[in-house]
């Protein structure tokens, strides 16, 4: 099969090849699946340029990818489970935990002390096929979930889980960052009713595309700010806001950004943080002030809730959550990857999706 691998532990083309290797045989309690369709996430972004959040978590040659749908093809020795059958559309939760720590014990998988990420510690979804444990395997409604939005489900879980820290209906909501998981927060703010939506970005391209989602769906509540044009972006923030953000997403992890969300936050509010920095530190500017003055609850982002933000995620898609236009990129299999790979460095594609067995019907 083809699959995208990372082959040595180097930034770009040199250190990543699509080339043709075994299909994976399903282990004990594990399932085969064809991949119909796979997209890139911001951490694929920083396997392939080998950043240092990255380089000490994969161990090349390791196929990487982590957002997929596709179709049940074999069962491993004890992967058979009474709601899947072969053929059956599905997706998987990738962070693969041990059931047995404190925190699976006390049903918070999602931060589980010995997880394994496939597509990082195990291969993933770059190919055309992939095994995942059949306890991690959800199953999907082709009317709800079209394929080339079940490519990115794993995404979609984090935007869901980031959102709903809190209550989003009449609140005014912030989200720093717009790319493909600011967008997807910025969605469900509106489908969740918030009061008034303000969007930061430092990008003119990911800002205008905030803008061209704000008019195509006519919505009169929702401010962009391009932070190179803005003298004072915590004033900004407050002023589209209605005097603070009562609920703040912060995506993109750097510095000014969440310095900016304490600052744009009304007191009593809410940081939902999700993005991860580039460097281990980070320093608040003025923490008495910006944080405990306000009497702020920050809550720390990652992943999903295993299985509570699935539900929630297929419930929201069911009750018309919007994400066409988070689409801007497809290809027919994986050998124009390092083309992908550029358009998303360059921020000039928002989700990028391939169908490694070609684009179905």
């Amino acid at each position: 099969m083809t699959a995208v691998v990372k082959t040595k532990p180097v930034a770009g083309r040199e250190g990543t090849e699509v080339r043709s290797v075994p299909v994976p045989e399903p282990g004990q309690g594990e399932v085969l699946v064809r991949v119909l369709a796979t997209a890139v996430c911001g951490s694929d972004k920083h396997i392939y340029q080998w950043d240092a959040s990255m380089a000490g978590m994969v161990q090349p040659p390791r196929i990487y990818g982590h957002e997929f749908c596709g179709e049940i093809v074999a069962f491993g020795p004890g992967g058979k489970r009474p709601h899947l059958e072969v053929g059956q559309y599905v997706s998987a939760e990738m962070h693969v935990t041990c059931g047995h720590c404190r925190p699976c014990l006390t049903g918070q998988r999602h931060i589980c002390e010995n997880t394994r990420i496939l597509g990082v510690h195990g291969d993933g979804c770059f190919a055309q096929y992939v095994v995942v444990p059949a306890d991690n395997v959800v199953s999907l409604d082709r009317s709800v979930v079209p394929v080339r939005i079940g490519a990115f489900l794993d995404a979609l879980g984090n935007a869901v889980h980031t959102a709903q820290v809190a209550d989003l209906s009449g609140r005014s909501v912030a989200v720093l960052g717009y790319g493909p998981i600011g967008a997807m927060c910025a969605e469900i703010a509106r489908i969740s009713g918030a009061s008034h939506i303000a969007i930061t970005d430092v990008n003119a391209h990911a800002a205008a595309h905030a803008r061209k989602w704000a008019l195509k769906r006519r919505l009169t509540n929702v401010t962009v700010l391009d932070l190179t044009k803005t003298k004072d972006p915590a004033g900004s923030l407050r002023d589209a806001t209605g005097g603070g953000a009562d609920v703040v997403m912060e995506l993109s992890g750097a510095e000014a950004s969440v310095n900016l969300g304490l600052a744009g936050a009304r007191r009593g509010g809410v940081l939902s943080l999700l993005g991860l920095p580039r460097e281990k530190s980070l320093t608040i500017r003025d923490y008495t002030k910006d944080f405990i003055f306000k009497g702020l609850t920050l809550h720390a982002i990652i992943g999903r809730r295993v299985f509570e933000t699935w539900i929630k995620m297929l419930d929201l898609l069911r009750a018309g959550l919007d994400l066409e236009h988070l689409v801007t990129d497809e290809f027919e299999g994986l050998d124009r990857f390092h083309e992908a790979m550029e358009l998303l460095q360059n921020r000039r594609a928002m989700k990028v999706v391939f169908y490694p067995n070609g684009k179905p019907a």
